[in-house]
């Protein structure tokens, strides 16, 4: 009884693991940024993507924390905290951070968890660019 059921289960890890291989796949290619890249191109990025979870009221990213990754909505709910009296919603295959990552600086606002959020991240170190970027001599 026990070979069938671990060979059940393995075969259930392989076609979950192919499912979520295709979701976030998905998700990729529906980031601007990533829209001239082929399939092939898409699932190397994917591969370079690691995951993080947070929990409701807890910041993912603060204002002026070094914008070295770039972060995707894998599911759940975010805010961010515009000003005062303006904040976005963030859902699912939702992205944000990746000007911060393309332009070297700083996130520009508070990014907190409404609902618990899984995201699916991809930093500097993936793409083999250091943070902060090297100082250029003049």
């Amino acid at each position: 009884m026990a070979l069938p059921v671990a060979i059940i289960a393995t075969g259930f890890n392989k076609e979950s693991s192919r499912h979520q291989f295709v979701v976030t796949w998905g998700m990729i290619a529906g980031v601007p940024l990533f829209a001239s890249m082929d399939y092939s191109e898409i699932a190397e990025i994917t591969k370079l993507l690691y995951t993080r979870t947070f929990m409701p009221g807890v910041p993912m990213v603060r204002a002026h924390d070094a914008g070295d990754a770039m972060f995707i909505i894998a599911n759940g709910e975010a805010v961010v905290e515009i000003s005062a009296s303006r904040q976005v919603v963030l859902k699912e295959g939702d992205f944000f951070g990746e000007m911060a990552l393309l332009e070297h600086r700083r996130h520009k606002h508070d990014v907190v968890a409404k609902t618990r959020c899984r995201l699916d991240v991809l930093d500097s170190g993936s793409l083999g660019a250091p943070w902060p970027p090297p100082s250029r001599a003049h």
